[in-house]
């Protein structure tokens, strides 16, 4: 493929357009205040998340934030994953209820980590902590930046508040989630996840600091990337570089490809990774539903991640680890491609129709994608990567089957 510059073509930065457009807010908006279901339901279970409450604990931000494999060396990364999910679910709730309380929690989170976190990355894992954690902050950002200006409400957020939080996400999130080379604490970045979830904070970041270089380095390492680009990633017949490890892993891969994909759709790029290599994650898709549903895949030991053996790989046969809980990644992938494109996606279908797939919904994720000594840092809610529970009113709660996936009438679009 041969792709574009988003700016060399003449486009001009869209917001708030990260995972989040003004057309998804305001049909949000409508749809609550209508109270139309099932999509108010759907409303009523977000509002209730203790990260979408004005009670939220939030009190200060921290300095230095470690994520590291060795858990006495860890510091302040609790604190620092639960505030990311609270900041954009509170700015959700000020977009969809217009209540300026939610606003002004919301900001008050972003400025304090803005002005407070200097450090990110003096850990193993820092690449994950700020890529992940890193996107909820930029995604909640986004929003607030461009709903809540102080031109227009009395204790918005600032320009001089926006600037400082700008130079954090510049000079601190930005170099370890885009770190590519080997350093002394870090031996093997930018492989597997790592790399997809650094992909997806870059286009977010570029977007946010409307920095053209950033947002085409993301698409870039997408497509050329040694050890994370989408064909190394997903192969031809949709098994995952990861299929073999377990299935939280493929399944974070595929969500972080929807949003970064989303993230190019809301701006307007003129290049449709979404259709990259025959719809290549669309296949990714259908390959891993039909699995979790219980289906007979093929499956090749030869097609596995970069450095497979430094976590037990190559693997012999597809992993039956983490089948249950089903990550709540589906729904928006499944609406481009079936909803906005007409394309078929049976298995998708059938899995988030489940009520295996409702009770993951209903329950928030015990524990986290590495399931070891990371269980702290298990999806804090259950809305933490499931950006569709209300942008997307297509499969907006999959709980509620009333929901008739055919409806074009109420695409993502």
């Amino acid at each position: 493929m041969i792709w574009s510059s988003l700016l060399a073509c003449g486009s001009a930065w869209v917001h708030p357009g990260i995972l989040h457009s003004t057309a998804d807010l305001s049909r949000m908006q409508s749809l609550v205040a209508a109270q139309t279901q099932p999509w108010y339901e759907a409303y009523e279970a977000f509002a209730a998340d203790s990260h979408s409450l004005l009670t939220y604990g939030f009190t200060s931000a921290c300095p230095v934030v470690t994520r590291d494999k060795d858990a006495s060396l860890i510091v302040c990364m609790d604190q620092f994953a639960s505030d990311s999910v609270a900041a954009v679910q509170l700015a959700l709730m000020w977009s969809i209820t217009g209540d300026k309380a939610y606003a002004d929690k919301a900001t008050t989170i972003l400025s304090s980590w803005g002005s407070t976190l200097k450090v990110l990355n003096v850990g193993t894992d820092g690449q994950l902590a700020a890529s992940l954690s890193g996107s909820n902050l930029i995604n909640a950002a986004e929003i607030i930046r461009y709903t809540y200006d102080s031109t227009l409400y009395s204790g918005g957020w600032t320009p001089s508040s926006i600037d400082t939080f700008s130079t954090m996400v510049q000079d601190v999130l930005v170099p370890p989630a885009s770190l590519t080379n080997s350093t002394p604490a870090v031996s093997n970045p930018f492989q597997a996840n790592w790399g997809t979830s650094g992909e997806k904070f870059m286009l977010g970041a570029g977007v946010f600091l409307e920095n053209a270089t950033l947002y085409d380095y993301g698409k870039e390492l997408i497509l050329y990337s040694s050890c994370a680009n989408l064909s190394g990633t997903i192969s031809s017949t949709g098994q995952s570089s990861e299929s073999g490890r377990d299935q939280q892993h493929t399944q974070l891969g595929l969500g972080n490809y929807v949003e970064a994909f989303i993230i190019m759709e809301n701006q307007y790029d003129p290049n449709d990774f979404f259709a990259e290599l025959n719809n290549r994650l669309m296949a990714g898709m259908e390959y891993t539903a039909k699995y979790l549903m219980g289906g007979t895949v093929p499956y090749s030991e030869s097609f596995a991640r970069c450095d497979a053996n430094l976590l037990g790989g190559p693997w012999p046969e597809i992993s039956t680890s983490g089948i249950t809980p089903i990550r709540p990644v589906w729904e928006a992938g499944y609406a481009h491609y079936v909803v906005e494109k007409g394309l078929a996606m049976p298995y998708t279908k059938a899995l988030v129709s489940t009520s295996r797939y409702n009770l993951a919904e209903e329950q928030p994720l015990t524990t986290s994608v590495d399931r070891g000594e990371y269980t702290r840092w298990a999806k804090s809610s259950r809305f933490h990567c499931r950006w569709s529970v209300l942008p997307n009113t297509e499969v907006s709660s999959t709980k509620f089957r009333t929901v008739r996936y055919e409806n074009a009438s109420f695409a993502r679009r």
